[in-house]
């Protein structure tokens, strides 16, 4: 009728290409319910998978059975401080090349270089800084 030729398709010959799909996962270490919850959330909807822990005696045993891209790190925390976390997250070779972001109220100049000199890749101060940012941080430095 306008010259198309229509031929039927045999849809079990098409060989497409399935790209997979790669799940990134990011630990968010927050004892803030509402911050952990919203940046879960900010999260989640772009397609992470997200663990949460409050205290710093639970990151080890998270990472182990988690295995998260990326660590999102509160400094004042209950159990072991973050800066505590972070010296035996990069002391383990099996953690240390885990990248990790701080996400603080912690304002000090001496905290931020205390935080990079123990492996810090990033530090975001919460009061300063809009969920949206941190989320393109992590999504640029895992290349998604």
């Amino acid at each position: 009728m306008f010259g198309l030729n229509l031929k039927k398709i045999n849809l079990k010959s098409l060989k497409l290409k399935k790209e997979p799909v790669v799940v990134r996962k990011v630990l968010i270490v927050e004892d803030d319910a509402l911050l952990s919850k919203v940046l879960s959330e900010s999260f989640i909807k772009e397609n992470f998978e997200v663990t949460v822990v409050e205290n710093g005696l639970e990151v080890e045993n998270t990472v182990k059975k988690f295995h998260p891209d990326m660590i999102l790190l509160d400094l004042i925390i209950p159990g072991i401080d973050g800066f505590a976390v972070l010296k035996q997250l990069k002391a383990n070779s099996e953690t240390q090349k885990i990248p990790v972001v701080v996400v603080s109220n912690l304002g000090e100049e001496g905290d931020i270089k205390s935080t990079r000199a123990l492996g810090a890749e990033e530090y975001f101060i919460k009061a300063n800084t809009e969920m949206s940012k941190i989320v393109k941080y992590v999504k640029k430095r895992l290349n998604i």
